[in-house]
């Protein structure tokens, strides 16, 4: 979970593209880091992939079934900020207006929706 997403912004930080608003640093690091790989790593990756079929062998060639089923448990279950929905209010305000979002890929696909009206 979550690697066409890094695949796409980690694409739109190589020269030409535009990451606008997006970060590196925030779960697409975190998803490297669980994973072992390195961001120059995976950015080489993404660079020279013809697809992003090719970036997923690159994590599967590059990972271990056991630490790719963690990053999915982890993400799948994760909460903005934590739980903490006081400091997540901060990053997402309009967050307040939908308490039926918890779980934070819901609220990333929010945010994205609000972001590119």
């Amino acid at each position: 979970m979550f690697l066409p997403r890094s695949i796409d912004k980690v694409r739109a930080s190589l020269p030409g593209g535009n990451l606008g608003p997006y970060t590196i640093h925030g779960f697409t690091q975190m998803m490297l880091d669980m994973l072992g790989i390195s961001l120059d790593q995976f950015t080489r990756a993404v660079a020279k992939a013809e697809s992003e079929d090719d970036v997923a062998a690159f994590v599967r060639s590059s990972t271990m079934v056991d630490e790719r089923n963690h990053w999915n448990n982890f993400i799948k279950d994760r909460e903005p900020r934590g739980g903490n929905r006081e400091e997540a209010y901060e990053s997402y305000p309009w967050l307040r207006d939908r308490p039926d979002l918890h779980l934070v890929l819901d609220v990333l696909t929010e945010d994205d929706a609000q972001t590119f009206k």
